[in-house]
């Protein structure tokens, strides 16, 4: 595999198997990764540090996008709707009194939704068959 190409491009287009492998090392990397900065410098550097792992897990899944033939812009939508969120939590607006915010609520609702269409969309649906608008059939 081009871990270069997987974490840190836009274009071409990414099939299953890849997908999943590197999503798995993304997630495992970054949960060590999270934990070892929240023990040493707290929550908030822990949800900076996740702003920035959104780069490689962006080019992965615009990637993965393009296989299915779905715009870039879908997935900016779901990344921008998670920075909301980060960004609430780290100024303290996502509670009140131990309840999530109204907004809070319309974000993450949003947010979860996207994310379980991308799930079942991207991990467990073939791509394009064919070339596509984002190139050639990966498995062609």
């Amino acid at each position: 595999m081009d871990w270069n190409y997987l974490y840190n491009r836009f274009d071409g287009r990414l099939n299953r198997k890849p997908y999943w492998i590197a999503n798995a090392i993304l997630i495992l990397a970054g949960t060590v990764l999270q934990t070892i900065v929240i023990r040493t410098l707290g929550f908030a550097a822990a949800l900076i540090f996740t702003l920035i792992w959104f780069y490689p897990a962006f080019a992965l899944n615009v990637k993965r996008a393009h296989d299915r033939n779905r715009p870039t812009w879908l997935m900016a939508i779901f990344f921008v709707l998670l920075v909301i969120m980060i960004l609430m939590q780290v100024f303290g607006v996502d509670q009140v009194d131990d309840e999530p915010t109204t907004a809070f609520l319309i974000v993450g609702i949003s947010w979860f939704a996207l994310a379980f269409f991308f799930f079942v969309d991207f991990g467990f649906l073939r791509g394009t068959v064919g070339p596509n608008r984002f190139g050639p059939d990966p498995l062609g």
